[in-house]
Formats: structure tokens, C-alpha cells, sequence
């Protein structure tokens, strides 16, 4: 094996390996491929516009309307009959009733808010809006038979505060604002009013429901009240806390004048009528010109983090939305993303779904460069820790485990018998925590390692260790459940995270240095833990059942994507990858959400067409404005930037691999400061279907290993070591907080 060695020390040296890069590659790769390119080359205002979400008519449901919101409170507006319809949301507006009033559905569901409607004198006939994303602000004009509206509208990024511009002519100037609430309580049919429907309660969800459960009650009625000279709709809730929308209408002129509206929401404590009305009362008082600077600095530092940038035009717009939607509905300190993320429509689903939804609704970010957005995930699970142990069933086993129910509100209660439909699915923890370990592995935080993921890792897989069968000195599971799809034996998708739950506990001891005494066991396991169940239709559900025609969950299929246990780099595993994929690729209805995760198992066996082709399937199946489902499903939309950054670049197998799944069709490619496990930032072009630079930046000082189909590649600028390893892999050496850039030879 050959070891290659190359050091460049000098100005010079630099500029004669530009000069000879430019020769060779017909001037598409020059010395402007540097650190400063991405800070100075992007005109991010001229980039992003194409990417506005742009109505030549006004919309006039929720499926076709612009959407804004700052990870906490959010707004949408559309046409609703004669008037326009500012809906209002709030990220953790929930009920908080105990158990005895059903599962989560009933006990702790999420509330649609209510609404503003602008009702203008004359009757509308028409309008246009424009949503800005580069500035996160709605523009637009409602047409009357009176006159005109033109309005300005933002969810402020860093207050609690939603602020809408109007600008009236003559006719027009009377339009006015009124107030329409929504009923706190459940948009979840079917919870009993009566003994017979409690009856009938217990055999769908649990036995146990027939000696404690609640008849229904309803939430005290709202109130509309004025306070400190703001408008009020304070909700209190039966089980302590309340929330409150405020609203306050300024005038500037006869013709000008704002709206300025916040949302609030408290438990146990009483206190979100005066929270509400101080946020509304602050931005009245604010200096304006400020106001929107400050909100309009988050949003410009927001973006520039990474640069994605691909020949199909219409898939980069929906990846730069989703981009857009990742900073409206998830942020530290405030709200994860939730199944409907913050835009919460009502329906049967008023509860956060850690069965798959969680999960892939935060899989794009990390690679993003977007760690704050995805960090909320881990935070909420640590808060709720000793929740998460109450959780556990039976009792005696709470001793050293922790269980995540299936639906829960956002602070993670829900016992495991809450919902008996659903006593076998155990792997709702371990599957939340591996996105937790990509928030590890691309930051490479041990202190977050060894104080929050490492103690819930452990708690979640000694559940499984309480389930685990010896038999034929194998170890086996017993029936358990994978999502969507059913109870079975020696469950794929349960084999394959307490594989990966094992192996990372050995990884995470090893790197803090811990002598856990469960060492041993998780060894054991790694060792005699029974074979992936497979046939000719590729892996099966289980032991005593194959893949389904019809499945719309890849449960089966976790330890391809996003675990990598089984890869395309192994011995022996082409045949029952690519029938694997191909199966559940042809899986037929629902294609926005199948595709969440058909995209990225096409990229991770190398299918690039493959993948290509699903994206441009779940995009078709979006609704006008870019969500998908009926509350709506928020990773159908989300996933958009994943299935597309997973062909752009993959880390697995402490390999980063760039450009593993490019469509034929693309020729030319640049992405920069995507983020990489191991904590680095990776930029690279493609010219012409060639690999014409990478460029790599150490956050971490963490050991590096690049596959690229770069011909004999060479460090043209930087101080660093290239050892070549065979198979187009290479050994990186290079310092943290250095930077360095590769191009062919």
C-alpha cells in the first residue's frame, strides 16, 4: 500500500497548484475555491428569491397557505369567505390531565387556537402574496370592490410577537379585525360520555380504562376580556395552567396602521393572560425600524450556515423551503418538531408520534448544519428522564430502564399500558436517541455524551435486555411490535437498534472512558444476537413474517437507514439491499411519506436514478404550499432536504463519502459547509459529472477517513496528510479548526 504524504507551505506552491488545476480542468476549479467563498461569493437576497413561495391569487385554504413562525408561535393566512383568515398557533398548547382520562389523544391533546379574520367593507375579488424567506415576511395585496389591502406580515424570530402592516385606500379604510376562538378539548373522535362508551374504550385500548376512566368534561369557556388596554381570549384548562391570545390594533394614519398579536401558554402556573399581554405590550413600545432588524439578523445569520445548490431547479426550491420550515418550527429552547410540526390543523393525530414521525422529521439537520434546530430533541428527553422511567411497565422494571410511549404531548408522558394496541412497541426510545447520536457525533460534545445521551441509551436498552430469550445459544426476541405494521418475532426493526443501542454504548464507554459493569452483556449481545431475518423479498418483518406488498413505515428496514448496521461496503449484502429497497420502494399509496425514507435506503445502496425518481414523487404529492396530510404530516415536507442531502453526501462506518449517489442527469453540483460526523464542514463542487474539489474544515480534531471518486487526489491548499487506503478511500489527517482543499492531481 502506497503512502502518500503531501505538504504545500507556501504561498507560492498554492498558487501553482491553482494554476495547474485550471489547466487541467479547463478553469472550473480556481484558487477562489477557498474559506472566504462561502462567507463572500453568496449573494444569499439574489440566491433565495427564486425560492419564495409566490401566490398569484389569494389562497384560500390552510393546504395552499403561506406559513411562518419562530419554533414557539406561528400564523398562517388564507381567504375565508369574504374575509381574511389570520390562524394562529402555539407549539405546546395541551391539555394536562392524568391518565384516568384516557391516553394522550384525551388526557394531554394539543388545542387548535382560533383565528383573527379581517373583514373588509366591500366584497374581494381577488390578490397576490409573496412570501419573502430570505427575510421570513409575507407581502401581499387583497383587491375589493372598494378599494385595496396591502399588508405586511411576520412571526417576530426572537419575540413572542406577530405583527401584520395594512395599508388601506378610501374605500377600504373601515376593514376591521375580529376574533374567533377555537374549543379547548380533543379533535380526536370517541372518547366516552358515557358507561357503555367507557366499556367500549377499554376493549380498543386497554382493560384497565373499564375501572378509571373519566367520563368527559369539558374545559371551562373561554373568555374574552381587556387588560392593560390589549384584547384578551384567556382559556383556562380543568387540570391547572391556561393559555391566552392578547391583540392590540395601532394606527399610524387613517390609511396605515398595525396589528401586533401574541399567543402564551402556562402549567401549572396561571400566569399566560399577563405573559400574552406584556409580549404585545413590549413590541407597541418598541422602536420599529429595531423590531424588524432584529428579526430579519436571525433569519440572514439562519441561512448562510450551508449552501446546497443542484441542476433541478424545483427540487432545490423545496429543499430551501424545508430549509425556510426548519426555522419557523424547531429551535433549542423552544419546540422539537412535532408530527404537524407548529401548523396544528386538528384531526385524529393531536399528539406528537415518536413511532417514526419524530424521528424523520429531524433527520435533514444535522447534516444541515442546523444543530440547533435538531438540538430541542435531546433536551426535551433529558427534562422528562425521570418520565420516561414512570413510563416503564411493569412497575418493577423501572428500576434501571425508561420507555417512550407511541403518542405523547411534549412533555413525554405516557405510560406503556396507555395504549395496549401498542404494549409491544419497545423501540420508540432507542430510535429517538440514534438522532440524538448524530446530534453527538456531528458536534462531538462529550459532555452531552457522558451527562444526557449515554444515562437514557443505557435506561432504554436494558428494556430490551428485560425481553431478550437465550435459546440454541443464540439470543432472540419475543414477539414485539413494528410500527405500522404489526407484532412479530425476532422483529427487524427491533433487532436492529438494540444491535445499534449495543455497539454504541461499547463506543461511548470506550471514548469516556467508562468500565460500565454491563460491558460484558452488551459484548454478549453483539456476539450471539440472532441474524437479521431475510428471504428473496429482501429482509422480513420478522421470523414468521416477510415484507408486506403494502407497508407504509420502513420499520423493517432501519438497520440500512439511518443505522447503516447493514451497508453496501460489507461482504455479501448487495442482494438483499437492493431487494430490500426496490420492495419498499414500489410500495404503492401515501408516496410523500413512503418517500421520507424510500429516498434516503436508494441513496444509501448508491441508487442515485432511483432516488431521483422518489423525490420527484413525493413532491408531486404535497399539497400547493409545501405540506402534505391532513393536520398536516410535517415530515413528508421536511424530508425533502434529507433524501436530497443523503445523495450530496453520507458519513457512516466513520467514512465520509462525497457525491455516494448522484442521479446521471446532474452534472454540476456545489454544496458547501454541509456538516459531517466527527464535527467537520465539507464543501465540494462536481463540474461535468467529474469531482472537480472537496474542501474540508475540522471542528473537533476528530480522525477522518473521505471516499470520493476523485482521481488520485491531492491537497491543494491547507496543511495536511493524505494516506490512501484502497477502494477510493483515504486517511485524512488534519488539525482541528484547520481547513483544507482537495482537488485531482
Amino acid at each position: 500500500m502506497k503512502l502518500v504524504y503531501h505538504y504545500i507551505q507556501s504561498y507560492a506552491s498554492r498558487i501553482l497548484g491553482s494554476i495547474i488545476i485550471c489547466a487541467l480542468f479547463c478553469a472550473c476549479v480556481s484558487n477562489s475555491e477557498t474559506k472566504t467563498e462561502v462567507a463572500n461569493k453568496i449573494d444569499w437576497p439574489e440566491f433565495l428569491r427564486p425560492h419564495n413561495m409566490v401566490w398569484d391569487s389569494l389562497p384560500q385554504q390552510w393546504k395552499e397557505a403561506p406559513h411562518l413562525g419562530n419554533a414557539s408561535i406561528g400564523s398562517m393566512i388564507h381567504q375565508d369567505s369574504n374575509a381574511i383568515k389570520l390562524q394562529l398557533f402555539h407549539a405546546n398548547v395541551n391539555d394536562h390531565r392524568d391518565n384516568t382520562f384516557g391516553w394522550t389523544a384525551y388526557s394531554r391533546p394539543r388545542f387548535e387556537i382560533g383565528a383573527l379574520h379581517l373583514n373588509p367593507i366591500g366584497k374581494i375579488q381577488g390578490g397576490e402574496c409573496n412570501l419573502d424567506i430570505w427575510n421570513a415576511e409575507l407581502n401581499g395585496t387583497v383587491k375589493t370592490d372598494r378599494g385595496e389591502i396591502r399588508f405586511r406580515h411576520f412571526v417576530h424570530a426572537d419575540d413572542m410577537v406577530i405583527i401584520t402592516e395594512i395599508s388601506t385606500t378610501e374605500g377600504e379604510r373601515e376593514a376591521q379585525w375580529s376574533w374567533h376562538p377555537e374549543k379547548a378539548e380533543t379533535t380526536r373522535n370517541g372518547y366516552p360520555r358515557n358507561k357503555n362508551e367507557v366499556q367500549e374504550y377499554a376493549k380498543k385500548y386497554g382493560e384497565h380504562h373499564a375501572e378509571t376512566l373519566k367520563l368527559f368534561e369539558p374545559n371551562p369557556k373561554g373568555k374574552q376580556i381587556l387588560k392593560n388596554g390589549v384584547n384578551v381570549w384567556q382559556q383556562d384548562l380543568l387540570s391547572g395552567g391556561q393559555y391566552a391570545t392578547s391583540w392590540s390594533e395601532i394606527k399610524k394614519t387613517e390609511e396605515e396602521r398595525t396589528l401586533f398579536v401574541s399567543i402564551s401558554s402556562t402549567y401549572p402556573d396561571n400566569n399566560a393572560v399577563d405573559t400574552a399581554v406584556k409580549s404585545v405590550t413590549n413590541a407597541i413600545n418598541s422602536n420599529k425600524e429595531n423590531l424588524t432588524k432584529r428579526h430579519r439578523q436571525w433569519w440572514h445569520s439562519y441561512y448562510p450556515k450551508s449552501y446546497v445548490t443542484v441542476p433541478d431547479k424545483a427540487l432545490e426550491k423545496l429543499y430551501w423551503n424545508s430549509i425556510y420550515r426548519y426555522g419557523s418550527t424547531a429551535r433549542q429552547g423552544r419546540a422539537f418538531v412535532n408530527t404537524a410540526g407548529l401548523w396544528f390543523q386538528g384531526g385524529s393525530w393531536p399528539y406528537v408520534t415518536h413511532d417514526y414521525n419524530t424521528q424523520a422529521s429531524h433527520w435533514a439537520l444535522p447534516m444541515a448544519n442546523r444543530l440547533e434546530q435538531s438540538a430541542e430533541v435531546l433536551e426535551a428527553l433529558f427534562k422528562a428522564r425521570e418520565t420516561l422511567i414512570k413510563n416503564v411497565r411493569p412497575v418493577e422494571w423501572q428500576d434501571d430502564s425508561a420507555f417512550l410511549a407511541l403518542s405523547t404531548a411534549p412533555d413525554m408522558i405516557g405510560s406503556r399500558d396507555q395504549d395496549m394496541r401498542y404494549w409491544n412497541l419497545v423501540g420508540n426510545l432507542p430510535w429517538v436517541l440514534h438522532n440524538c447520536w448524530w446530534q453527538y457525533t456531528y458536534s462531538m460534545d462529550d459532555k452531552m455524551l457522558k451527562n444526557k445521551l449515554f444515562p437514557l441509551l443505557r435506561k432504554s436498552i436494558n428494556l430490551y435486555l428485560k425481553l431478550i430469550k437465550e435459546e440454541d445459544n443464540k439470543l432472540r426476541l419475543p414477539p414485539t411490535y413494528s410500527p405500522e405494521t404489526g407484532t412479530f418475532e425476532d422483529n427487524n426493526f427491533d433487532l436492529g437498534l438494540l444491535r445499534w443501542g449495543c455497539k454504541t454504548l461499547l463506543q461511548s464507554c470506550e471514548r469516556l472512558g467508562i468500565n460500565d459493569p454491563l460491558i460484558p452483556k452488551w459484548k454478549d449481545v453483539l456476539e450471539r444476537l440472532i441474524d437479521y431475518p431475510a428471504d428473496e423479498r429482501g429482509f422480513r418483518l420478522g421470523t414468521d413474517a416477510t415484507s408486506p406488498v403494502n407497508h407504509r413505515h420502513a420499520s423493517h428496514l432501519l438497520m440500512i437507514y439511518p443505522l447503516y448496521e447493514v451497508n453496501i461496503d460489507q461482504t455479501g449484502t448487495k442482494e438483499v439491499l437492493n431487494a430490500s429497497v426496490e420492495r419498499f420502494f414500489n410500495t404503492p399509496g401515501l408516496p410523500a411519506m413512503v418517500m421520507t425514507h424510500a429516498v434516503p435506503l436508494a441513496t444509501a445502496i448508491g441508487n442515485g436514478n432511483l432516488a431521483l425518481e422518489g423525490l420527484k414523487k413525493q413532491a408531486a404529492d404535497l399539497h400547493p404550499n409545501g405540506l402534505w396530510h391532513g393536520s398536516p404530516c410535517i415530515e413528508a415536507s421536511l424530508s425533502i432536504a434529507n433524501g436530497l442531502q443523503t445523495m450530496l453526501l453520507q458519513d457512516w462506518e466513520n467514512t465520509i463519502r462525497v457525491f455516494p449517489a448522484i442521479p446521471d442527469k446532474w452534472k454540476d453540483i456545489t454544496f458547501k459547509n454541509l456538516r459531517a460526523q466527527g464535527a467537520f464542514l465539507v464543501s465540494a463542487k462536481r463540474i461535468k459529472g467529474i469531482t472537480a474539489s472537496i474542501r474540508l474544515k475540522s471542528l473537533a480534531g476528530e480522525p477522518c477517513q473521505l471516499k470520493t471518486d476523485m482521481i488520485n487526489p491531492t491537497i491543494a491548499e491547507g496543511l495536511g496528510e493524505i494516506r490512501i487506503m484502497g477502494d477510493g478511500i483515504f486517511e485524512i489527517k488534519i488539525e482541528k479548526g484547520a481547513e483544507i482543499v482537495i482537488t485531482p492531481k
